[in-house]
């Protein structure tokens, strides 16, 4: 009897992600998952609010280089400040990056803008019974965030409330990558993932 040999698992490509908070980097994670072509680890800071990614985002690169990631996102929103600004910010905190390929990822105001982009997903993962109209550009809105709060209870007959660190990853899982390519915020996210991953 001929033994059949094992296939050699592929190696995992390496992904360090620095953002606001956990549901930010599930937000990204799943993303990820609908673009990547091979196989691929996340590891994470998650800073738990905007303020700290500044003082942090270097040490924190650095120990995610040191845990072996090859690749970095840098995922801040832009909320109310001038984006030319926040990049700016980002890039000094980052310094001289200690891992190259690397990318700041400033979704506009907030990632939520990116979520309702996709507003089939939106209707899926909540079940919601109401139509749920498509946004002609989500990046317009002021506060995605509310927005995707108010549109959840509305047309969900006022009966679910919508909570974005538990919501977001679910409707994120039922988006197609693809349709978030509306938000320009969200392109050079898609293209970084596409081209090394």
């Amino acid at each position: 009897m001929k033994r059949s040999r094992k296939q050699p698992r592929p190696l995992l490509k390496r992904i360090g992600i620095i953002a606001e908070d956990k549901s930010d980097v599930e937000v990204i994670d799943l993303l990820i998952k609908k673009i990547a072509k091979s196989p691929y680890h996340v590891s994470f800071f998650a800073a738990g609010g905007c303020g700290k990614i500044i003082s942090k985002a270097r040490a924190w690169a650095q120990n995610l280089r040191d845990q072996g990631c090859k690749y970095l996102l840098l995922v801040h929103d832009l909320d109310r400040a001038q984006i030319t600004q926040l990049r700016t910010s980002l890039l000094n905190a980052l310094g001289q990056s200690p891992i190259s390929p690397h990318l700041v990822v400033i979704p506009v105001r907030e990632i939520e803008a990116w979520l309702l982009a996709d507003h089939e997903a939106i209707k899926k993962a909540m079940k919601l019974t109401g139509p749920v109209n498509k946004i002609a550009n989500p990046e317009a809105l002021q506060n995605p965030k509310e927005h995707l709060a108010r549109l959840v209870y509305i047309r969900s007959d006022h009966k679910k409330r919508y909570i974005n660190s538990i919501h977001n990853a679910q409707i994120a899982a039922a988006c197609t990558a693809t349709k978030l390519n509306r938000c320009s915020s969200y392109v050079p996210f898609h293209l970084f993932i596409q081209q090394n991953i």
